[in-house]
């Protein structure tokens, strides 16, 4: 997480400097109310391009699947030869944590040692391990629809993190006084209520990526401090950024570049809405890549 982070961080800058190309991603419907999407990215100087395929199908529950499937192929960005094909699933799960980790890092309290996560999947653990990879963390309440979502959850994280307090609570409960909240969930409406955060309070918001949801409430929003990954990628297809131009956000590479102040005073509230980004993908790609090929892992196969 530790690697992934600081290659998330400089993917972001890039972005915000224009040294990156990545399109809004082009979507199309599957069954059962499903969508398709494919998201390029290429960036000035680096060896590689990518181009991630993700699908997002409420019919694979049914049939003991994730909710979201995803391949990355990583190719030669001269000579156009595809170079790796890595499951993508794993890959958006630690390069979404590691944005939550970029965005903790620059906005967050420093002394944030209370975390407030909604969600108990993929991306709720990727999440995790980004803020404790970047605050002090040492309490964190976790938030699902279904309660023994929440309890499997804290089972496995007292394992994983033995040195962090756990527990299962309600919404209302977990974010009373919790310097960061993180929402990771598959909810289309908002998932708290934004009048009971505490000041200066961060709030990183992963799940939603369609226009016509949200995670987040307007009381949430008024006042933020309000950081994206990418501005014209989040105005498309950011619910909670429903109404806003491009002068009311502001992206994390440009605060992580010192172009823009990212939390202005110890009062303010930061949010952090990101519909993820192909530079993510992209750099994270190209890490694993690089470690497979040192450490002999993965398969190689003839191609074509």
């Amino acid at each position: 997480m530790a690697d992934a982070i600081d290659a998330v961080a400089a993917g972001f800058v890039a972005l915000s400097a224009g040294r990156a190309h990545v399109p809004v991603r082009i979507g199309a419907p599957i069954e059962q109310g499903g969508s398709t999407h494919a998201m390029p990215a290429s960036l000035d100087g680096s060896p590689y391009f990518c181009v991630k395929i993700v699908a997002v199908a409420p019919g694979a529950r049914a049939r003991g699947l994730p909710l979201i499937d995803a391949t990355v192929l990583l190719g030669d960005a001269v000579t156009g030869v595809p170079l790796a094909i890595i499951e993508g699933a794993s890959l958006t799960g630690l390069r979404t944590g590691a944005a939550g980790g970029v965005a903790a890092r620059a906005l967050a309290p420093e002394d944030a040692s209370v975390l407030a996560l909604f969600g108990a999947g993929v991306q709720a653990r990727a999440q995790l391990a980004g803020a404790l990879a970047v605050r002090p963390i040492a309490e964190v309440r976790v938030v699902t629809r279904d309660r023994r979502h929440a309890e499997a959850f804290v089972v496995w994280a007292r394992g994983a993190h033995p040195g962090v307090r756990f527990e299962a609570t309600t919404g209302d409960a977990a974010i009373d006084g919790a310097g960061i909240i993180v929402t990771a969930t598959s909810s289309g409406t908002p998932v708290f209520s934004g009048q009971r955060l505490r000041e200066g309070a961060h709030v990183t918001a992963v799940g939603a990526f369609r226009p016509d949801t949200r995670e987040l409430d307007d009381a949430t929003m008024r006042g933020a401090r309000i950081v994206v990954d990418q501005r014209d990628g989040a105005l498309a297809e950011a619910g909670e950024l429903s109404g806003l131009g491009p002068a009311e956000v502001v992206e994390l590479g440009e605060v992580l570049s010192g172009r823009v102040p990212g939390r202005t005073s110890p009062a303010q509230r930061t949010v952090f809405k990101s519909v993820g980004n192909g530079i993510q993908d992209l750099v994270v790609a190209a890490v694993a890549y690089e470690r497979a090929l040192e450490q002999g892992l993965g398969e190689e196969i003839r191609w074509p």
